[in-house]
């Protein structure tokens, strides 16, 4: 039995243990806030927790697709590596505020890591490569889509469940996450808004679209309709064809549109992206944030679309009152002319 004395030279707080046992068997248990606010502790934790592999290993558990060849030569490239890219990707993107030049020259290439899980569980990855120098992609409407149209992805919903509960289960459960890098500038950035901003069911086909929106600062001019922009996520779930029992992931798409629902092109596109990643904000995610600004973007839609129709209409009522001016005048010198002349 050791003696009370002894007892005093015990490890008494954790940073007495030995850094190997620290960096093997703790750090590598943290996730990747917890591993940022254990490097704050001291000098000796913010040196152990500068290991690329510990932020390797945390970026790979939370986005599968990251762990991708392509992926990982693009976050080699970044200044510290995976620590780096987590801090670009991890938090939510703010980019209300930003002006964009829509005229930026697009970086050659465009890169996509996309994962969604169901239930905090990986449901299905994909990286995707975009040729941006074509005139293809610069003057068409920007769209990328990850799912071949033939394919789909199986949902662990069954028909057990209700139609109207697919909603609210999918809105709660599935979670989408969309990271763009450019691989010019070294960074990086998360497009979704991870949690579902708007869920709704096509009264025609029954599919439903889930919705991940970030709300983002466009050329800045007020009234135009690219004041701001919305990014969005498409995940549009269906039912199996085969026996109907069962739902699947029949597309995810990344789009860009406009304050009237319009899709801007792959150039202006860019050129939003491209400032989102260099000077977009990142903020700690709050419960709830994503769709309160959602629902914030919808009432400035509104309210936009109200006062173009109030000006339509007033311009409306001038025409025709122009014309009935115009109409009376004529009318007038008919008149005129006749009693004048005869």
């Amino acid at each position: 039995m050791p003696s009370s004395s002894s007892s005093h030279h015990l490890p008494s707080t954790i940073a007495a243990l030995h850094s190997d046992i620290l960096q093997t068997h703790i750090l590598t248990r943290l996730d990747g806030p917890a591993l940022a606010s254990a490097a704050s502790a001291s000098s000796r934790f913010r040196h152990l927790s500068a290991e690329d592999q510990l932020w390797r290993q945390i970026c790979s558990a939370t986005w599968p697709s990251t762990t991708h060849p392509r992926i990982q030569q693009a976050i080699s490239a970044f200044p510290s590596e995976h620590r780096s890219f987590f801090s670009d990707v991890f938090p939510l993107l703010d980019c209300r505020s930003l002006r964009s030049d829509l005229d930026r020259s697009p970086s050659s290439e465009l890169i996509s890591a996309v994962d969604i899980h169901y239930k905090d569980k990986p449901l299905f990855s994909k990286v995707h490569s975009t040729d941006t120098n074509t005139n293809w992609f610069l003057y068409s409407p920007f769209r990328v889509d990850v799912i071949d149209p033939k394919d789909s992805i199986p949902l662990p919903i069954r028909r057990r469940e209700k139609r109207e509960d697919w909603v609210a289960n999918l809105e709660q459960n599935l979670t989408a996450s969309w990271i763009v890098i450019d691989t010019i500038k070294n960074r990086a950035a998360n497009v979704s808004s991870r949690q579902a901003v708007n869920v709704r069911r096509h009264w025609l086909s029954g599919e439903i679209q889930v919705q991940y929106t970030t709300m983002m600062g466009g050329d800045g001019r007020a009234g135009s309709r690219t004041e701001m922009v919305q990014c969005s996520v498409v995940v549009i779930c269906g039912e199996k064809e085969e026996d109907g029992m069962e739902m699947s992931v029949r597309e995810v798409s990344m789009q860009i549109l406009d304050m009237e629902g319009k899709h801007l092109n792959g150039k202006e596109s860019s050129g939003i992206l491209g400032e989102a990643m260099e000077r977009g904000k990142r903020i700690k995610e709050q419960k709830g944030e994503a769709k309160l600004r959602f629902g914030e973007y919808e009432e400035l839609k509104r309210k936009r679309k109200g006062r173009k129709d109030r000006i339509e209409n007033a311009l409306d009522m001038l025409c025709v009152l122009t014309g009935i001016a115009i109409f009376l005048s004529f009318c007038t010198f008919i008149i005129f002319f006749f009693f004048f002349f005869t």
